[in-house]
């Protein structure tokens, strides 16, 4: 109604003006008068349903996200912002991994925007619809690299917008009560007591009781993940090592002195007994399980990496601790990096509606849409440090220090095999059971260069039979 009344004031005030400054014939005037007030009247007759910006007037889209209470703040955010398409959203619950695979399979019965994982974007491209320019060039002003830019290598059809990774963290209270400084000096977020692995180790091997804390021994320093690949990356680029750091997909570069160097740490940290059992006894390698969440939620080690999926304020409440989040420390003057992937959005190729989904993206990375992912979410934005749309992290201080701690973190490659396009590279890493030859490492079995052996003969393997 507003801007019908906005267009009659202007057609009089034309009007006024016509006459009065210019002496037109008043008679015509009107006629034109008349005729614009017609077009406005049409347009009232559509009332709320007029269209803001390109959203189609009977737009009826929905959005798959893996928060339903994320998703159920965009819809009221999308009412707010379009209330002549108030109603046109809705929300459904579609789990990030896979996301795009449910899309190319669903077509036009799955949700109009999907938030995805960047890597699985690829292989379902062509059951995507780029994005306009507008939301393409307004992307490059806030997205991470190379995230933005090998994920829409052939053409734009992703927006990344959230991490999704590990970053390390330290319990504050529990370091305070088993009397380890948590002095800062530099102001790094990490304390110079613990910023070095050379420091952590040798505080662990020189208990000769483990400490307790609420009335529970902490028989584990650092919650080292061996029996998950991904978890457990950090660990091998001790030594400087990162996966096909050269670019080419055939080389993973196991073969390479810092790829041992990271299995040199492995046995380093046993050494220095960061996991033992209730005897005191070393924690056997093939026990060496996911526990990143018991670190949370049962307190078991002052170190550990926290996900960025993780219920971190939930467990605060749950335990009364605070726990703190930064860079790894460094060994040997190298910083311990792990993976991260980025999480983002995508179109549907086969929506109805482009232009209600083309306006859904441009709410979702605006910065009332990535306060509300803040704000409702657990996830932590993926976003330069100058970004026009950072969010306040004002009430969000665990994610401000989690934002800072993945900017020291590896990017996750996505590219395909140099043949086989059909396979990420990346499968190379998580299929040839990498496990199985840093355990007896761990275990004080096999020395690392006897580990590297074998698993540069795996890999090659690996890459013989599926690169084709």
């Amino acid at each position: 109604m507003y801007d019908i009344i906005v267009v009659a004031i202007i057609c009089l005030k034309t009007v006024i003006f016509h006459k009065i400054c210019l002496g037109g014939n008043m008679k015509k005037v009107l006629v034109v008068l008349l005729s614009l007030l017609m077009v406005v009247s049409v347009f009232a007759q559509k009332g709320a349903s007029a269209p803001k910006g390109r959203v189609e007037a009977d737009a009826k889209i929905r959005i798959g996200v893996d928060n339903d209470e994320w998703g159920a703040a965009i819809v009221e955010l999308w009412n707010k912002s379009y209330p002549r398409n108030k109603g046109a959203l809705e929300y459904e619950y579609v789990g990030a991994a896979g996301a795009t695979d449910y899309v190319g399979q669903l077509q036009g019965d799955a949700a109009d925007v999907v938030l995805c994982i960047d890597g699985e974007v690829s292989r379902q491209a062509q059951s995507l619809l780029e994005m306009d320019k507008t939301i393409a060039k307004f992307a490059a002003t806030f997205a991470i690299e190379p995230f933005y830019s090998n994920t829409n290598e052939t053409k734009n059809v992703y927006v990344p917008v959230a991490y999704d990774g590990m970053v390390f963290s330290w319990n504050k209270t529990m370091c305070e009560a088993i009397g380890l400084d948590i002095t800062d000096a530099d102001g790094d977020g990490l304390p110079e007591a613990f910023d070095t692995w050379e420091e952590i180790f040798a505080w662990s091997a020189s208990l000769k009781d483990r400490p307790v804390y609420k009335g529970k021994k902490v028989n584990v320093v650092y919650p080292m993940s061996l029996a998950n690949q991904w978890g457990c990356y950090s660990t091998l680029t001790a030594g400087g090592w990162q996966i096909y750091a050269e670019g080419d997909t055939s080389k993973p570069g196991f073969d390479k002195p810092e790829f041992k160097a990271g299995l040199d740490f492995l046995r380093e940290a046993a050494k220095a007994k960061i996991s033992v059992e209730a005897n005191g006894q070393l924690t056997p390698g093939s026990s060496m399980a996911e526990r990143w969440q018991e670190y949370l939620d049962a307190e078991i080690s002052p170190f550990a990496l926290v996900g960025s999926w993780m219920d971190v304020k939930g467990a605060e409440a749950a335990t009364g601790s605070d726990f703190k989040f930064s860079r790894m420390p460094t060994w040997k003057g190298n910083q311990l990096t792990p993976l991260v992937k980025t999480k983002g959005f995508v179109i549907n190729g086969f929506t109805r509606y482009p232009g209600a989904a083309k306006e859904l993206v441009k709410l979702l990375v605006s910065k009332a849409g990535m306060q509300l992912m803040v704000d409702h979410s657990s996830y932590i934005p993926a976003m330069q440090a100058n970004a026009p749309t950072l969010p306040d992290f004002s009430k969000e201080e665990n994610k401000r220090e989690m934002q800072a701690g993945f900017a020291a973190c590896y990017a996750e490659p996505s590219d395909s095999l140099p043949i086989n396009k059909q396979m990420a590279c990346m499968q190379c890493y998580y299929n040839i059971a990498i496990e199985q030859s840093y355990f007896p490492v761990w275990d004080g079995t096999t020395d690392s260069a006897t580990a590297q052996a074998e698993i540069v003969k795996n890999a090659a393997n690996w890459f013989n039979t599926n690169n084709r």
